[in-house]
């Protein structure tokens, strides 16, 4: 075991002994914020720390204080679940044969020469992961601690990241035995961009782009000095972030995400009949500040991103991996090759390669629901501006269906939309009491009160 994993499990269990939920959702939040990161390493076979820590709380029992299992988001995730172990199970064995992107691999590799499909030990390991990401979100909802792991998950990313970035720049990091413990390492040799505590700049861009989707909405709807700077910290270290990371996801998913958030602020704005009329101004002022004293360095330095990314082999072998994950719905009529069987570059892909029709449109029922729901509730549009986010920028690159922080944003987004409709929601009172005083992030009529 890792120190990072024996670090996790201990506070697991010390959450579990002392009957304090919250314990083992920072431990999960930490996890999500550590993805590279692995927990149990057992000779080449390894574990994350996410999948450690949920593999712990799936065996202990959890007290029943959130969503129900009759909350629609939940029960759509359940009919996708299923159907993904189902086509999982049998797709291997129906469309044997056919060309896939073996995970594992790499797609430079393959797309010139890719692997036929059979049964792997990627079928079992991204089951195990998908049931993992499952039993940690449902213990985050069931408990009602999905926001104390949205946090801790949000900082520890963040804040690792950028410091592992200022120690890259001095010369003196030295905390790779600490951090890139699993065998996810996906960037170039004398990739300058930063990775932070991720797989690769691309992840790490990901990741920062939800959180500061996350962070400008919780600035934006804060009513307190002390949550606005709190928010906009967040949002500065989130941001340093996605521009260091200088990643062809950063630059597509952003200005996507961008337009989106300044639409809805300038539509709250006008709806509002101009209320917070000061903070606004400042906002509008700080970002043409921003704009002239950069002069055409950030738009110089978005160009050369474009132009390095379009046409690289990169972008030619991403561009025909997703081809060949098209081709690979195709050849299954729609139903998938299962978990595990095919790695596209884009999420979407992947998704409709592995799961089929079916699975897309479970999923996407499933993720857009929470999106609604949450957007109709104060405290909870935050989340939903960080699930569109990261959605948005996994549809760009980062495939991985079992990515930590997208089931922990999904348990933060049932968390609240089972609250506004009444599903049984009561959570702990002092655990409420502990995020608003710690983290101050949701208002505290709407957020933590039961």
């Amino acid at each position: 075991m890792t120190l990072l994993g024996a670090l996790a499990i201990a506070l697991t269990l010390c959450g579990v002994a002392l009957r304090r939920p919250a314990l083992p959702a920072a431990a999960l939040g930490f996890g999500a914020g550590v993805p590279a990161s692995a927990g149990l390493a057992v000779g080449p076979a390894t574990l994350s720390v996410f999948v450690v820590v949920a593999a712990v709380v799936g065996c202990t029992p959890a007290p029943r204080r959130g969503a129900r299992l009759q909350d629609p988001a939940v029960s759509l995730l359940v009919t996708f679940v299923c159907w993904a172990l189902v086509v999982t199970a049998i797709g291997p064995w129906t469309f044997a044969g056919i060309a896939v992107l073996t995970p594992g691999k790499g797609i430079d590799a393959q797309v010139h020469a890719p692997s036929a499909l059979q049964y792997s030990i990627g079928n079992a390991s991204q089951v195990a992961y998908l049931l993992a990401s499952v039993v940690a979100a449902r213990f985050l909802w069931r408990t009602g601690t999905a926001p104390i792991a949205l946090l801790v998950a949000a900082w520890t990313g963040s804040g690792l990241s950028a410091a592992r970035g200022l120690l890259r720049t001095a010369g003196l990091d030295r905390t790779a035995w600490l951090f890139d413990t699993l065998p996810v390492d996906y960037s170039g040799v004398g990739d300058a961009r930063l990775r932070g505590v991720f797989a690769e700049p691309s992840e790490l861009a990901a990741f920062s782009l939800a959180i500061v989707a996350f962070a400008a909405v919780g600035t934006a709807r804060a009513d307190d000095a002390r949550t606005r700077i709190t928010s906009g910290t967040l949002f500065t270290v989130a941001a340093g972030n996605l521009l260091a990371s200088a990643s062809g996801t950063a630059v597509a998913a952003g200005c996507i995400v961008a337009v989106a958030l300044g639409g809805s602020f300038v539509a709250r704005f006008v709806a509002s009949g101009g209320r917070h009329a000061g903070a606004f101004t400042v906002a509008f002022l700080t970002i043409a500040f921003a704009s002239v004293a950069s002069g055409t360095q950030i738009v110089d330095s978005i160009m050369q991103i474009v132009e390095e990314k379009v046409g690289s082999q990169s972008f030619d072998s991403r561009t025909a991996a997703d081809e060949l994950g098209y081709r690979v719905l195709v050849e299954t009529r729609g139903m998938g090759a299962g978990l595990g069987s095919d790695r596209s570059s884009s999420f979407l892909v992947t998704l409709f390669a592995t799961t089929g029709v079916v699975g897309v449109m479970t999923f996407g029922a499933a993720t857009l629901t929470l999106l609604f729901r949450s957007a109709r509730t104060v405290a909870a549009t935050p989340v939903a501006a960080a699930l569109l986010g990261l959605l948005v920028a996994k549809a760009v690159s980062a495939p991985d269906l079992a990515t930590p922080l997208l089931w922990v944003l999904i348990a933060t987004g049932i968390h609240f939309a089972a609250r506004r409709g009444g599903t049984g929601l009561a959570g702990s009172e002092d655990d409420s009491a502990l995020i608003h005083q710690k983290y101050n992030m949701y208002s505290a009529g709407n957020g933590f009160r039961a």
